[in-house]
């Protein structure tokens, strides 16, 4: 259910959300919670060792000047301030590098819950934003879920401070007699009570104030995507330099990433900064303030004989670390009140990963499979139109099937439903006559074996690449390799299947073709030895003379799979049992080659005469 605007969060539900945020870091980086307390218990106390023993030091040197305890007083102070600074600098460098090593599993752990998303919400542009607001709320803002350690180091450190210095600041305002003396008067120190606690209050209200508006400008800010693209995706594709030479885009891409990118974002961190000017600025007068405002009342302390000397520097000290942690603590309490948007914003996204996995498992022992569709429609969402519209067929192992038609036809989309990738709106999918939705996921993408128009090749070594494994059966990758003809290639390699592919891994790694790109898709495919086998333009990028090789032993490579050809080269459309034509959504014609080529007015007919200066 979601929360109102303005509405606001309950105790419990901000404990809750710290305490689910604390088990991420626990679970990527065990020990850096840990490490991160320590530090906080040193830092808080290594202040009081000054400050205790220069009271002890200063009385010494009013009184009876022994030198040995002044000595002994020094050292002490000396030793344990060097032990504690010792400590706490071996334990920020140990932080320092596991916060590294935090970003590094973090960044994995985003990584894989996006790959855990339903494909249909991986294309969805409001689940890309959220992607992208965190990666910017954890790399420009320091905020979201790398900052929870820090300000919980922050609240135990103030806290331990606050403790220790209200222990000190008690025994040295208790007479021997054990009475308490009053603030100079009772008007003086409630008078001193009551403005330190306004100002406390009014630096609260800055911080929680300039970390509310810190978020907002976080939150309306879209430029996250076009950092992702033109930094990470676009500038990063080495087959996009070609394009941004011939077509001189330079001037275009730094001119988007100036305007659509760095702009807005020095925009908001200029505000930022303002804002943090404004806010803590305010904070720095309030308390140089109070530090002025203490040091009068002790005066007075002193002067009416109440504490020693020692004591007024050992009591200014506590009380301005005192007042310093009570700020503190209330504004990391703000501060990780506040953090709490960015972690809503996180698990928000880390919840859609919750891809429902309940169903019935696949028999491995089953070999005959049936895919329909009945009725089925579908549109993208956030669109109106309908990109699939009544759609009806069936398809059985053993068949051989070509999908036609011209772009935006619907040919690709229904590949995604076939696959399960998207769910219809209207009409549903079943496999051997139960709806594909009560099976496993997982189980059920074992089925297929598809080349897509898309589809990826790793800077990994050959072998891998074909495989999808770093663990494979090398016969079986030679024999998909010598299937789509790519094993001569890989025989010519220096290191066989163990070559890398390209350099970006690898400086001794091999570039290879487009055509032999796509053959070694298409051996992935085999390799594969899916049920299904599917497709998408699998010659595009092939030769005529490798095109003909594959067509030739297509019967051989399909066996008794169930075979789907989506192509605009028609010609193979020749070697499959029938051929559904797709037209705006919908299936117009179905039958195999010379029945619709008998059809003078179809649209079959028409597609393959407009190619058939290349049959002839």
């Amino acid at each position: 259910m979601k929360r109102k605007k303005g509405e606001k969060v309950s105790f419990s539900e901000n404990i809750s959300l710290i305490k689910r945020a604390l088990s991420i870091i626990s679970e990527l980086s065990p020990n850096i919670l840990k490490n991160n307390v320590m530090k906080a218990f040193i830092d808080a106390l290594t202040p009081y060792i000054a400050i205790c023993m220069s009271s002890l030091i200063i009385d010494e040197l009013i009184g009876e000047r022994n030198p040995a305890i002044l000595i002994r007083y020094v050292l002490i102070t000396t030793a344990g301030t060097l032990i504690f600074n010792i400590l706490s600098v071996f334990l920020l460098e140990k932080i320092n590098i596991r916060n590294v090593l935090f970003h590094h599993e973090f960044k994995k752990y985003l990584n894989n819950i996006k790959q855990n998303l339903d494909y249909a919400k991986m294309e969805d542009p409001k689940y890309n934003e959220l992607h992208s607001r965190i990666v910017g709320s954890m790399f420009m803002i320091n905020g979201g879920i790398t900052s929870v350690a820090h300000l919980i180091t922050s609240l135990v450190a103030n806290s331990i401070s606050l403790i220790t210095a209200v222990i000190i600041i008690i025994r040295v305002f208790i007479k021997t007699s054990g009475e308490i003396n009053n603030f100079a008067s009772l008007g003086v120190g409630l008078s001193y009570t009551i403005i330190v606690i306004g100002c406390i209050t009014l630096t609260v209200r800055n911080s929680k104030k300039e970390s509310e508006e810190e978020f907002g400008l976080y939150k309306n800010c879209a430029t996250n995507r076009y950092i992702d693209y033109y930094h990470f995706n676009y500038m990063e594709d080495d087959k996009a330099a070609k394009d941004i030479h011939i077509f001189n885009q330079r001037d275009l891409i730094i001119g988007e990433i100036r305007d659509k990118a760095r702009k807005p974002w020095m925009n908001i961190l200029i505000r930022r900064s303002r804002l943090i000017q404004m806010y803590f600025g305010s904070n720095i007068i309030i308390g140089a303030f109070i530090g002025g405002l203490t040091y009068g009342v002790i005066g007075l302390r002193a002067l009416k004989g109440y504490i020693s000397l020692g004591n007024v520097s050992q009591s200014y000290a506590s009380i301005v670390i005192l007042i310093s942690s009570i700020q503190n603590l209330f504004v990391s309490m703000s501060q990780i009140i506040s953090n709490n948007d960015y972690l809503k914003v996180l698990y928000e996204y880390i919840d859609l990963s919750s891809v429902s996995s309940k169903g019935e498992r696949i028999p491995k022992e089953q070999s005959g499979f049936t895919i329909e569709f009945h009725n089925v429609s579908f549109k993208y969402p956030s669109t109106d139109e309908y990109a699939l519209k009544n759609v009806s067929f069936k398809i059985t192992s053993n068949s051989q099937t070509a999908i036609v038609g011209v772009n935006g036809s619907g040919k690709t989309t229904m590949i995604k439903l076939l696959c399960g990738f998207y769910q219809p709106q209207e009409g549903y999918i079943t496999l051997n006559g139960i709806s594909i939705e009560n099976y496993k996921r997982e189980t059920y993408l074992e089925l297929f074996s598809v080349v897509f128009q898309d589809f990826k090749v790793f800077a990994f070594p050959m072998g891998e690449n074909v495989a999808a494994s770093v663990h494979y059966d090398e016969k079986r990758v030679w024999d998909a390799l010598k299937t789509a003809g790519l094993n001569e290639k890989a025989e010519s390699l220096p290191n066989k299947l163990e070559q890398y592919l390209y350099k970006n891994v690898d400086v001794e790694g091999v570039d290879i073709s487009g055509g032999e790109e796509q053959k070694l898709a298409i051996a992935r495919a085999f390799y594969k030895d899916a049920p299904f086998i599917i497709f998408d333009e699998p010659t595009a990028a092939l030769d005529p003379i490798a095109e003909s090789e594959i067509y030739t032993k297509f019967n051989q490579i399909v066996g008794e799979k169930a075979a789907i050809f989506i192509s605009h080269r028609l010609s193979s459309c020749r070697f499959c049992e029938r051929i559904f034509v797709f037209d705006q959504g919908g299936i117009i014609q179905r039958g195999t080659h010379d029945e619709l080529l008998k059809d003078s007015n179809g649209k079959y007919y028409e597609l393959w005469n407009a190619q058939a200066q290349y049959y002839q």
